[in-house]
């Protein structure tokens, strides 16, 4: 069986082509994993501290080329000093070896978040959009069968229906989708942002209503207004944290089955209006 440590066996062989600040004196060997998403593997390398290797053990985005443009916008965020510097990119194994960032010792706060929102929405355009019906498509085939009408019902809503036009007829802006906490580290006193695999043009209400999960009810509303400042609509917002939670819980089916809700019996993932 071929692991995700054997697959980053190229990429080590290949140390003495890392684009590194300082010049590596030795060959960086492949320590222990320091965490493990849905996608992704982030190993820790020996000898060398301030470096982690990350490899993608299985797509979760639902776009095409989803890794080369991922690595296209982390590039164009680490120049912008707002996601760590690729040293190395592996196309054909998926994998990048990165400068470590760590995790907030303190709790993120809105006006925080917000802030690295503003510089990801100043990027430049990229030719990639936004696919969240799409999407939401897609992951009801993996719906089981006995929840598929209730999951169809909610999809063809009139409710959703409204929340996805708005959003689609907003002005798009390159948005990460998905800066929940576990894509959030730190450098100093900066704030990073790891993890492109979803980055596209779209809603800024979505990326927000997405950044909005794991932070504390009371940091929320001062992550929109630093976003969004006097132009904020509440329409769009509950817009986009409705489409949110749609698209979370069905992908929840594609990815994580025993988190995902039943619509049959729970409708409390859905935002009040």
């Amino acid at each position: 069986m071929v692991t995700a440590a054997n697959r980053l066996s190229d990429a080590l062989r290949n140390w003495a082509d890392w684009d590194s600040i300082a010049a590596l004196a030795t060959a960086p060997r492949l320590g222990p994993v320091l965490s493990e998403g849905s996608g992704h593997i982030l190993f820790e390398l020996l000898d060398e501290p301030s470096l982690v290797a990350r490899i993608r053990r299985r797509p979760t985005s639902e776009v095409e080329g989803a890794f080369t443009g991922e690595v296209e916008i982390w590039s164009a965020a680490a120049s912008a000093g707002i996601a760590p510097a690729l040293l190395y990119v592996d196309h054909q194994q998926q994998a990048v070896i990165c400068e470590r960032a760590r995790q907030a010792s303190h709790p993120i706060t809105g006006a925080a978040l917000g802030q690295l929102m503003c510089a990801i929405h100043a990027l430049p355009r990229v030719n990639r959009q936004l696919t969240l019906r799409a999407d939401v498509t897609s992951y009801l085939s993996s719906v089981p069968a006995e929840q598929r009408s209730a999951w169809r019902a909610i999809v063809h809503s009139t409710d959703i229906e409204q929340a996805f036009s708005m959003l689609e007829h907003d002005t798009d802006y390159l948005c990460h989708n998905d800066l929940t906490a576990g894509n959030l580290l730190t450098q100093g006193d900066q704030l990073f942002a790891i993890d492109w695999e979803y980055a596209a043009m779209g809603s800024r209400y979505f990326d927000v209503a997405i950044a909005m999960t794991d932070l504390p009810a009371i940091e929320q509303p001062l992550l929109a207004e630093r976003v969004f400042g006097q132009s904020l609509s509440f329409a769009l917002l509950t817009a986009g944290r409705t489409i949110a939670a749609l698209v979370t819980a069905l992908w929840q089916h594609r990815f994580d089955p025993s988190q995902a809700p039943d619509p049959r019996t729970d409708l409390s993932w859905l935002p009040r209006r």
